[in-house]
């Protein structure tokens, strides 16, 4: 038998997993619904909608299953009553086109995880001094003129740095990123 406390624990743990799957898709999701109706306010609005009626719906949702394709069905049809309202009677693109879209989201999100690797692989390929100077600069807030006065450099100087090493850490990302396509 299911006592209150339980079910008010279920419920608490149901509603925690759908907070971290929105964050987690929460960009994503935005991204292919601002692809569906090309106007942010219009897609903002969408947005919000989505959130609302997965909310609701989230008890049908299945744990352990695609959660952003679960969220773009719903997102899809959110769409379609948009341009009902507007006078339109169906989405301005074909099912195959809009399915390209979520899998285009899919892999944007994949190479923006790629490249964040590949940034910290290229991290620790600096030298001690430049990954030093990258933690003084960035670390606190970003202040570059504060950082060059803390270790006592003039600040043309810690610019030229700076920019030779994002130089250095763009050629290996490329080439590190072009080594994974390959591989």
């Amino acid at each position: 038998m299911l006592t209150a406390a339980s079910s008010t624990s279920a419920r608490r743990e149901r509603d925690d997993l759908y907070v971290e799957l929105l964050t987690r898709h929460k960009s994503q999701l935005f991204r292919f619904i601002f692809a569906l109706v090309h106007s942010l306010p219009d897609a903002e609005d969408l947005f919000q909608q989505t959130a609302i009626t997965m909310w609701d719906k989230f008890g049908d949702f299945q744990p352990g299953t695609d959660f952003y394709a679960w969220a773009c069905t719903i997102a899809r049809f959110k769409a379609l009553d948009f341009f009902k309202v507007r006078g339109r009677h169906r989405l301005p693109f074909s099912d195959e086109l809009i399915e390209q879209i979520a899998q285009r989201n899919h892999w944007q999100e994949e190479s923006r995880q790629a490249k964040l690797q590949a940034l910290a692989s290229c991290r620790s390929k600096l030298s001690k001094v430049d990954q030093e100077l990258l933690a003084t600069c960035y670390g606190g807030g970003g202040n570059i003129r504060a950082a060059a006065q803390q270790i006592g450099r003039p600040v043309g100087s810690v610019y030229d740095s700076l920019s030779r090493i994002r130089r250095a850490l763009y050629t290996c990302i490329k080439q590190t990123l072009a080594s994974d396509e390959q591989a």
